[in-house]
């Protein structure tokens, strides 16, 4: 049985921002340097051999990167760019981990115009 039939079963799933330690002196909370800021997605009401769920879940994680990476009010663009980086690697990740075949096609499609830019 594939990887992603089991993760279904489970409730959530963890969306980690792996980049955010830089964030955390202009954070509007401030968490401990040996914590890494997260937010739960849960996903087990979806169907992720369907598109429709990969594209609801894809939605669900970047609304939580947007809010655990998420600068305090600030157009300082070394801070607003760290922001951006923080949600890209925490989409990566999060996808890396539900590992769902249609999940990922979805996200690959979503990326590959910025890829194509640089």
């Amino acid at each position: 049985m594939p990887r992603f039939m089991n993760m279904k079963t489970a409730t959530q799933c963890t969306l980690l921002a792996m980049s955010l330690s830089s964030l955390n002196a202009v954070a509007a909370t401030t968490v401990p340097n040996d914590e890494v800021p997260a937010r739960r997605v849960t996903f087990a009401d979806l169907n992720l051999t369907r598109s429709e769920g990969a594209a609801m879940l894809y939605a669900r994680i970047s609304a939580a990167a947007r809010e655990v990476c998420q600068p305090a009010t600030t157009w300082v663009p070394q801070l607003l760019f760290r922001a951006y980086r923080c949600r890209e690697e925490a989409i990566a990740r999060a996808v890396a981990d539900v590992n769902a075949p249609v999940l990922t096609s979805y996200y690959v499609a979503k990326i590959k115009p910025t890829i194509e830019q640089r």
